[in-house]
């Protein structure tokens, strides 16, 4: 091969070399963006997965309370049968007992005074159950969605075991007059722009709500409810359905976002 073909045969390679490097950083530059678009896929479906979770557990929730409601009918049907039945005692069982009483009393009444007191009955009150349960965040909750549920991860108190750590919700095993009281703390910025409104439902309808908003670094804000409460409902605490929270709420050593209630008066 001559020079002049040795030097043409060069030109003509590193011309093609060059479209080759040309074409491969085009095809890293779209790879990249391709890329940056799956990413953006996978977050967007990693946000709708959560919220299905979410309705999910609503839903399972309002199966529940539906079971509830046909079994308390069922119970009802069944008491409103034994009560006819024992209404349906005969008459001469009736004059019996009257004769009974109405001999008793004759007879107390012969007595002296001192001796009348001894016959005179005591009714016991009747026996109430103990249900009170108090937990707390064990850590931040950092940028809670709208209709996110609350869990208080960490049990210090749960006589009666209505509370589950693990759901955030508390689950009446008597009915009764029930408190609740849940307490938020959150992390504001110093603009005061952030701001937040928790709510408490029973049986996922919202039965009472407040409201932090933003003035300094941290803020706290405590809520009340007195409810009456069947056996097997549902109560917990969420961020508001439409008031989309911005913020985080905080719970450390310092100070605890805490949901705690108890029976005043159990059935």
């Amino acid at each position: 091969m001559g020079f002049k073909k040795f030097v043409i045969f060069s030109i003509l390679l590193s011309g093609i070399l060059g479209i080759s490097s040309e074409e491969n950083i085009h095809r890293s530059v779209v790879s990249r963006e391709e890329f940056e678009d799956l990413k953006k896929l996978v977050q967007f479906l990693n946000k709708k997965v959560k919220g299905q979770e979410q309705r999910l557990v609503e839903q399972e929730i309002e199966i529940n309370t539906l079971k509830r409601d046909v079994k308390k009918k069922d119970e009802l049907i069944t008491k409103m049968s034994t009560i006819s039945k024992e209404k349906s005692v005969s008459k001469e069982e009736m004059d019996l007992r009257e004769h009974n009483i109405a001999k008793r009393s004759d007879s107390e009444d012969s007595l002296p005074g001192n001796f009348k007191r001894k016959f005179n009955r005591i009714v016991p009150a009747p026996t109430e159950s103990v249900v009170a349960f108090y937990a707390y965040m064990s850590s931040n909750e950092n940028n809670p969605g709208a209709h996110h549920i609350l869990i208080y991860d960490h049990e210090v108190t749960n006589i009666g075991n209505g509370y589950s750590k693990h759901s955030g919700t508390f689950t009446a095993p008597v009915g009764g007059v029930y408190v609740f009281t849940w307490n938020t703390f959150t992390a504001t910025n110093i603009a005061g722009h952030d701001y937040m409104s928790i709510e408490i439902t029973l049986n996922s309808q919202p039965v009472g709500a407040n409201f932090i908003g933003g003035g300094g670094d941290y803020g706290g804000v405590t809520g009340t409810v007195v409810l009456s409460v069947q056996k097997n409902d549902v109560i917990y605490t969420r961020t508001h359905s439409t008031e989309v929270p911005k913020g985080s709420i905080r719970s450390d050593n310092v100070m605890r976002s805490t949901f705690s209630g108890w029976c005043l008066s159990c059935n």
